[in-house]
């Protein structure tokens, strides 16, 4: 008996008359990973929006109040 081989290129070569069954994953598994993965995401998003979100309003381009101001009579 001959074993399925992986040729150089990274395909699969099964020889003649060998089965075999493909690999699945259950449903619930498979949402689970999705939900995972959907957190991450947001959680990422959420995270560089508000990071953003508090150096802009943190920092002041315009800032001129080092600034030498003549002094009125």
């Amino acid at each position: 008996m001959e074993p399925p081989r992986v040729n150089p290129i990274g395909l699969l070569e099964s020889p003649e008359g060998f089965t075999a069954s493909p690999r699945r994953f259950s449903r619930p598994l498979r949402l689970l990973a999705g939900a995972l993965l959907a957190i991450f995401v947001v959680a990422t998003v959420v995270s560089s929006v508000v990071s953003l979100g508090r150096y802009c309003l943190t920092t002041d381009a315009a800032d001129a109040r080092m600034l030498h101001r003549p002094r009125s009579r």
